[in-house]
């Protein structure tokens, strides 16, 4: 199962550097990792909550990363927004991060059980 959340968490990752993909992938990574991940975790009924809580729990790691540098140089704006704005905005990453990789993961083992 971490392998697979591992995954989803480098594909939603993956797609934030890629230009044309802020804003396609980017909404769609949570979703998109959870299918691809949940496929690769084999994540069946009980472990599709688990399965998008790991995910969840590993992009806690990007918002303690831009949390402790705002903490430790006290910087004041990050990309032109106050800062505080952004860390309350990547903290509502992690639910949607959560939600959204458990609908994908849900549709993976939905397809996964009609191929049986």
């Amino acid at each position: 199962m971490l392998k697979g959340a591992l995954i989803a968490f480098v594909i939603m990752l993956a797609a934030i550097p890629i230009p044309i993909a802020h804003f396609i992938l980017i909404p769609l990574g949570p979703f998109i990792g959870g299918f691809f991940g949940g496929g690769i975790a084999k994540a069946d009924k009980g472990k599709i909550i688990v399965f998008a809580a790991i995910v969840a729990g590993l992009m806690v790691l990007p918002v303690l990363f831009v949390f402790s540098i705002w903490m430790i140089f006290g910087i004041e704006e990050i990309m032109g927004f106050q800062s505080s704005i952004v860390i309350i905005v990547f903290a509502l990453l992690i639910p949607y991060t959560w939600f959204g990789t458990m609908l994908g993961a849900l549709v993976s083992y939905a397809v996964r059980k009609n191929q049986e």
